[in-house]
């Protein structure tokens, strides 16, 4: 089993939720923006079957706003540097 961990902002800003596990995700709250809950307990981490699950989890792009106004793919947890434990 793998879970996500978040590390901190992609961009280096301070990061509240730094250090903390992936509870859930919603990639559609919020206009495609997302609602994530994070835990600083392992046990109550969402679980993947492997690290490639987790990946894809972390890359994917609400279904509401694939694209962001640029045109880049909106993938709202690439916004965080993440381990995969």
């Amino acid at each position: 089993m793998t879970v996500i961990r978040i590390m901190g902002l992609a961009d280096g800003r301070p990061c509240p939720v730094a250090g903390e596990f992936i509870a859930s995700m919603d990639f559609e709250a919020h206009g495609g923006r997302g609602d994530l809950v994070t835990t600083p307990h392992f046990d109550r981490a969402m679980k993947f079957k492997d690290l490639g699950e987790a990946f894809s989890f972390w890359r994917a792009s609400p279904a509401n706003k694939p694209t962001r106004e640029d045109g880049q793919p909106n993938r709202p947890l690439t916004a965080y540097t993440v381990t995969f434990n």
